[in-house]
């Protein structure tokens, strides 16, 4: 399927549209990172009624989410589109720096003939139209933001992201025993497994650690991890989580690679640092879906249901 946007990165712009541009990243703060490099959107503008359209470069290597199969990861498309809602939220409706952002669902698709790599970054271009605004007197408190991403007018994938605001008083609050960045101490884990089998190359990209239950792994610490938790935070961070899932079901298809072309995923609690937390494949479905779960403390903190490509096709039976 695909579908066609009026944009431009050049000239000026002399339609509704705002004009698109990829010359620059914006600024880090807005999309809370502390490296440059991670950085992902370029640029923002307003449509009115709710309605934005920004600009994304796709490198064509990163230091997590490179190249797979010949393909960006479809990750680079929704850490994209996680920057948009955090851009919209800031400039578009004013939210304050130093307020949190929270997010119970994230569900993307793309499609893998638009993500091939070329001899230059990929420019992308977001729709995002933000429904069911929820304000606490002026304030900006949440809305379902709705992203659509095109590559050279071309559908490139969607994404639903509703979210919402929490002030520092009252994440304070929210967060009153949480461990600390620097002071809980690490989750004891055994050695991990060979990284491929989790579809990386290196072993400090690899979340999982082996336990003695199948298909069932323990979620290794990554603060040191210069993506996975690019600045301090009390909680592991929703994409750690979502790569954790990518993970496990790179595990369910080993020696086959796999790539994420869609997930439908719910946040329940906050994974907190320094307890053990148990990443389990429950479900595995012929079509190429995978439900895993990450359960911490007795209860379910994040689930998914990844849908996957496996190169050369869904083979008939996938590893225990």
């Amino acid at each position: 399927m695909t579908a066609t946007i009026a944009f431009d990165t050049t000239a000026a712009n002399t339609g509704q549209d705002p004009l698109v541009s990829f010359d620059q990243s914006l600024p880090r703060h807005w999309v809370h990172r502390a490296a440059n490099t991670e950085v992902l959107v370029t640029s923002y503008g307003e449509r009115g009624g709710n309605a934005f359209v920004l600009g994304a470069q796709l490198p064509r290597a990163h230091a997590l989410y490179g190249p797979v199969e010949g393909i960006h990861d479809p990750f680079l498309f929704v850490e994209a589109v996680r920057q948009a809602g955090l851009v919209v939220g800031h400039i578009g409706f004013g939210v304050p720096y130093g307020h949190q952002f929270a997010m119970d669902t994230l569900d993307y698709e793309v499609d893998c003939s638009e993500l091939s790599l070329a001899d230059a970054p990929a420019h992308v271009v977001l729709e995002v139209n933000c429904t069911d605004v929820k304000r606490r007197g002026k304030t900006f408190a949440g809305a379902d933001m709705r992203v659509t991403g095109y590559r050279n007018g071309a559908l490139l994938g969607r994404a639903v992201l509703p979210y919402y605001c929490i002030s520092p008083a009252a994440y304070a609050r929210l967060r009153a025993g949480a461990g600390d960045f620097a002071d809980v101490e690490s989750v004891v884990t055994p050695e991990t497994d060979s990284p491929q089998r989790f579809g990386r190359s290196c072993s400090s990209d690899v979340l999982l650690a082996p336990t003695e239950e199948e298909n069932t792994w323990l979620l290794r610490d990554g603060r040191d991890h210069p993506v996975l938790f690019d600045h301090p935070v009390d909680h592991v961070p929703g994409m750690t989580a979502l790569e954790a899932v990518r993970q496990a079901a790179c595990s369910v298809y080993h020696p086959h690679k796999v790539v994420p072309v869609g997930m439908e995923s719910r946040f329940h609690h906050y994974v907190e640092l320094g307890q053990a937390c148990f990443v389990r494949v429950c479900e595995v479905e012929e079509t190429g879906r995978v439900r895993i779960v990450l359960e911490q403390g007795g209860r379910t903190a994040v689930e998914a249901v990844v849908e996957v490509r496996v190169a050369g096709g869904i083979p008939t039976q996938v590893s225990g």
